[in-house]
């Protein structure tokens, strides 16, 4: 059943505003290092607007919801989630926007801006992916052929590939990444899904190298700069994006006759795969390797103490 809509209800007792709720997105959304992050909160946070109070993000409105007492604010929210089920989004999808709200309603009360929490508000299950097998090894060390190595659009295409695939990278963690993450003694340094902070990764000798040609075959460059760049006249040394990204890896997939549509994501799903095939199951490594977020911080210390993801990277480096 629809849950009726209802429209911002002004309270007494609310906290008094001691700085405009539109300044304070504005500094919520610049806490998020990843350009990624900050976009899709913002689009969530002008989509709760949008569908439960028909009007574009204002700072009247954010003052107003700010300032709910909890039963009628977790209503409020609640009746969001119910419209983007309805609205028949992905529960993955759904789920971002609810966090979006719950942090900044979150970062609202630690400002002393709001009263209330969003606790209350559970996100949606979301089932395991359903095929990780992604695509074969060969089918991969044939994509490795395709870039034309001779130019600098291969070189760089090259190291990309590598990353995705002896890291199991995801596209926006690629983006992200600047040249001073990259060490030369093989380390790398990246913004993970979700997180506010860099941390460190283990590279291949051969991603290595790799990244080290495309910084030799470019030029000029500083350590704030975007490690991967267009190469394109138009938009020449601006940060190479998810969308070119994914567009090379589809056009090299279907170069190297793969019949199935491959992604970056597909190719970290590849990835994991073929290397719990090539370590006989071990999850332990599989699991460092994928940086999914279910590690405990005990298993974080044991990685470290093993080296389980820089074993899985090298193994994964060799098979190609």
């Amino acid at each position: 059943m629809r849950i009726p809509v209802s429209k911002p209800i002004p309270v007494t007792n609310s906290p008094e505003v001691t700085r405009s709720s539109s300044d304070l997105l504005a500094d919520f959304l610049r806490l998020k290092i990843s350009a990624n992050t900050r976009r899709n909160y913002s689009k969530a946070i002008a989509d709760f607007c949008r569908r439960n109070y028909d009007s574009e993000v204002s700072n009247d409105l954010l003052t107003q919801f700010l300032s709910l007492h909890q039963p009628e604010a977790v209503y409020q929210v609640l009746q969001y989630r119910q419209l983007l089920i309805e609205a028949k989004l992905a529960p993955s999808t759904i789920n971002v926007r609810l966090s979006a709200l719950k942090s900044f309603v979150d970062y609202a009360r630690q400002a002393e801006q709001c009263n209330f929490n969003l606790a209350d508000v559970a996100c949606l299950k979301v089932e395991s992916y359903g095929d990780t097998t992604g695509i074969e090894v060969d089918g991969f060390k044939q994509m490795l052929q395709i870039p034309d190595r001779t130019t600098i659009k291969g070189i760089r295409d090259y190291a990309i590939l590598h990353l995705l695939w002896a890291n199991a990278l995801r596209r926006n963690e690629v983006c992200s990444l600047d040249v001073g993450d990259f060490s030369e003694s093989g380390r790398l340094a990246i913004l993970g899904k979700g997180k506010i902070q860099k941390s460190q990764i283990d590279l291949s000798p051969a991603t290595t190298v790799a990244i080290s040609q495309w910084l030799a075959a470019r030029g000029d460059d500083r350590a704030s700069d975007p490690l991967f760049t267009s190469l394109d006249r138009r938009s020449k040394g601006h940060r190479l994006d998810g969308s070119t990204i994914y567009r090379l890896v589809r056009e090299f997939s279907e170069a190297a006759g793969i019949d199935k549509v491959v992604s970056p994501h597909r190719i970290r799903h590849s990835a994991i795969t073929a290397y719990l095939d090539a370590s006989d199951g071990n999850i332990r490594a599989a699991q460092s390797l994928s940086r999914h977020a279910n590690l405990n911080t005990l298993s974080r210390y044991d990685d470290n103490r093993h080296k389980y993801q820089a074993i899985a990277t090298n193994t994964l480096a060799d098979l190609v």
